[in-house]
């Protein structure tokens, strides 16, 4: 049986699939255009890591509350809000007439990114405890893969027409995503609604910087790979744009090659995650990702960056099932959303001010400071994983 027909056969997990396809497409047309625009719109580097900054401030203030409501109330509700920020998010940018417009865009984004963990509980919920990588690797499959649309056609269209056409393009397919969210997607919470706890709701974010000893580990290993990346290759395509010329074209390829090797490889990754153990995979994606950013000091050729963009790819590829799955199988199934929520707080926390930094390092010293800066932090996270992160601190707790 292929993948098609066993994610068909999964019934629920098909919706997910599709819904993940749709905002793959959706999220590529704006990210590979994004960075470029804020620049052709007047901004600099600083300036955009700024709105990137402020994008993770909405995204961690409003998360762990998020994942409060979401084990008392359900996941589907929220999901919902989730589509129609995005949509009007992406309309202010379509229409902006200054700055403004895209302050509150970005303000936006960070409430729908703040949704995030409520997906992921949705998703875990929907799958088998001994499948969770796979599963996840199948999302991330569906994302990427229809996502290669996105960012190859993105690329083309800013050339060709112009970033108003992009941003249409890109409202088009989140109104088609929020249409099946609203009517498809399933409600995996299986409890009648709860009451829903205010005080708690509101004090989710403090209690997300205390967590739980045996995890305080991982927790601190997610928040260098934030700091890491986000300094560096999170700012790339702005700039490769600002410091070396590359088209929106340009970025679409580079982009599409990451998108394709994480596209194909994911899927494979997750299963051999799910039996070799998630730390192992995270640390292998860092010091792949080391491989990638020695390249991208070495030359910015465009042939030298679209190669480092297929083992980030891979690397990326290592990641993301075994990160998602790691903190889904090691938290209260019951409090998974509120679990997921605080972690990503504390991760956004650490990160908070990496895109403002690796944005005045652009603007003072170069490409190549901030890409050092990334590749210094990641190759640290990696040994930290390591020596730290063990697959089942529970039972390493008990022993």
């Amino acid at each position: 049986m292929g993948i098609r027909d066993r994610v068909q056969s999964w019934g629920n997990l098909f919706v997910l699939s599709a819904a993940s396809a749709l905002r793959g497409i959706r999220d590529n047309i704006r990210a590979v255009v994004w960075q470029p625009f804020a620049l052709n719109f007047g901004l600099d580097m600083q300036q955009v890591g700024t709105l990137e900054s402020l994008s993770d401030l909405t995204k961690l203030l409003f998360e762990p509350a998020f994942g409060v409501i979401s084990d008392a109330l359900g996941r589907k509700r929220l999901l919902v809000l989730r589509e129609v920020v995005v949509v009007l998010a992406l309309l202010l940018i379509l229409y902006a007439g200054s700055w403004h417009f895209l302050f509150v865009a970005m303000l936006l984004f960070g409430v729908s990114n703040s949704l995030v963990s409520v997906w992921s509980t949705l998703v875990a919920e929907s799958a088998e405890p001994s499948q969770l990588g796979f599963v996840y690797s199948v999302m991330g499959a569906c994302y990427t893969g229809a996502g290669l649309i996105g960012t190859l056609g993105a690329g083309y269209i800013a050339d060709a027409f112009g970033y108003g056409v992009v941003y249409t393009a890109a409202t088009v397919f989140a109104f088609t995503s929020l249409a099946l969210v609203w009517l498809r997607l399933p409600e995996t919470r299986r409890e009648a609604p709860a009451k829903l706890d205010w005080e708690k709701t509101l004090t989710s974010t403090v209690m997300a910087l205390n967590p739980p000893k045996e995890l305080r580990g991982f927790y601190v290993a997610m928040g260098l790979d934030l700091v890491a990346f986000g300094m560096g290759v999170r700012l790339l395509s702005g700039m490769l744009n600002a410091g070396y010329g590359y088209t929106p074209g340009m970025i679409g390829i580079y982009t599409a090659a990451m998108t394709l090797t994480m596209a194909i490889a994911q899927v494979p990754l997750g299963r051999l995650a799910d039996r070799f153990g998630y730390s192992r995979f995270m640390a292998t994606s860092q010091f792949m990702a080391c491989i990638m950013l020695g390249l991208m000091l070495f030359s910015k050729e465009f042939v030298v960056v679209v190669i480092a963009n297929l083992i980030m790819g891979l690397a990326n590829a290592f990641w993301m099932p075994a990160e998602q799955a790691w903190i889904a199988a090691n938290v209260d199934p019951k409090k998974r959303a509120q679990a997921l929520g605080s972690f990503s707080t504390f991760r956004g926390l650490l990160g908070l001010p990496a895109p403002i930094i690796g944005g005045i390092l652009f603007d003072n010293f170069g490409f190549n400071v901030p890409i050092l800066m990334n590749l210094v932090f990641a190759f640290i996270d990696g040994v930290v994983i390591l020596a730290w992160v063990k697959d089942r601190p529970h039972q390493t707790q008990d022993h």
